[in-house]
């Protein structure tokens, strides 16, 4: 008997270091008239922090952009350009050095990039990391109404030992505990290289009962965008 109240006690201290809720919601716009089975090249461009934002330095920048990127390679079913791809390759088109442009004025090395994406691509995508932090706040002390599993024993009427489970309610008491809350919202667009026009966009914001868990967040934003885009490409 003590054996198990010491393992029921363990397991429902692992439940609750477990995070609970999660909350996801997904905004979309999708161009009717547009026919996404055209896309065959497209130019991801590095995915941008507002300003404000902290994601945790350089180090984590890059690895966002690379996730973004690596999740267009595994779901579009299309050829992927990348941004510096696509400054090498549309350099010698415009007459001049857009790796180089991109150190001394990025933004300007970008806009060169959209404005000439037909050239090379039949669309191009853009993600911007809007928000990305973390939340504290205590919950207090809670008692809530719970199954507990109870064990009898008895002898049927040919004198066998039998035993039957069956559950009654009673009342559990949670002390108060401090919760932390990842939150990560995205905007991601696809625009049609050739009219700059934008065909589907889409703002995903998520919160989750942990603490930094935003990395893990980001890479299901990203790889769901691709997952549904690639439906409409296919």
């Amino acid at each position: 008997m003590i054996i198990k109240k010491i393992f029921g006690a363990l397991l429902l201290l692992a439940v609750l270091a477990l995070p609970q809720n999660v909350f996801a919601e997904k905004t979309d716009y999708t161009d009717r008239n547009y026919y996404f089975r055209n896309i065959r090249t497209v130019i991801v461009l590095d995915a941008t922090i507002s300003p404000g934002v902290d994601v945790g330095g350089n180090i984590a920048v890059l690895n966002i952009q690379e996730t973004f990127r690596q999740d267009a390679q595994r779901r579009l079913r299309c050829r992927i350009i990348t941004e510096a791809q696509a400054r090498q390759i549309l350099s010698a088109q415009v007459g001049m050095n857009l790796e180089a442009l991109a150190y001394s004025n990025p933004v300007q090395a970008r806009q060169i990039v959209q404005q000439n994406a037909y050239q090379i691509a039949d669309a191009w995508i853009y993600a911007n990391v809007d928000a990305w932090g973390n939340t504290t706040y205590i919950e207090p002390e809670r008692t809530v109404w719970e199954n507990r599993r109870e064990t009898r024993r008895y002898y049927d009427r040919f004198g066998r030992l039998r035993e039957e489970s069956y559950y009654v309610q009673v009342p559990v008491t949670y002390p108060p505990r401090r919760v932390d809350v990842s939150t990560v919202q995205v905007s991601m667009q696809v625009y049609d290289a050739r009219t700059g026009a934008m065909v589907f966009a889409r703002k995903d914001v998520r919160d989750r009962e942990d603490y930094s868990a935003q990395s893990g967040m980001f890479g299901r934003i990203s790889n769901s965008f691709y997952e549904d885009l690639a439906k409409k490409i296919r």
